[in-house]
């Protein structure tokens, strides 16, 4: 157990750098393709979304459980569309508002079968995604 818990730091360190190298490519379409990075990230975040409700009925969550999972990932997509019908702006929120729903989630327990090291790498990745968003808009 102890040479496990020894790898943690690195596995979390790890993860942090993959999510935020997984988000340099978006400053290249921001720079060459503003409204594309913008729909990409605006897709990405309704996905996202769609993912918690099903994940908690795979699991078998309680319906308590369930209800949240199901109501953050509609949040999600309604901050996605209105990324798209009033501002990109709103991707700032809902980036921001994901990585903070990520760290807070999984340290209450979070969901069965995600990685430990998942949540940072999200995490990570939309604060980079948000900050982006928030210079280029």
């Amino acid at each position: 157990m102890h040479h496990e818990s020894a790898r943690a730091p690195r596995r979390t360190l790890l993860a942090a750098v993959a999510g935020l190298a997984l988000a340099l490519p978006f400053l290249g379409l921001f720079i060459l393709h503003r409204d594309g990075a913008y729909d990409l990230l605006t897709l990405i975040l309704a996905f996202t979304g769609g993912i918690y409700g099903g994940a908690a009925v795979r699991t078998g969550a309680p319906r308590a459980k369930a209800a949240t999972e199901f109501a953050v990932g509609a949040a999600m997509v309604v901050v996605a569309a209105l990324s798209l019908w009033w501002s990109p702006i709103w991707l700032v929120a809902g980036y921001g508002a994901h990585a903070a729903w990520d760290v807070l989630h999984h340290a209450r327990g979070g969901a069965p079968g995600v990685h430990r090291w998942f949540p940072g790498f999200c995490a990570v990745f939309d604060v980079a995604v948000a900050v982006m968003v928030f210079v280029f808009t």
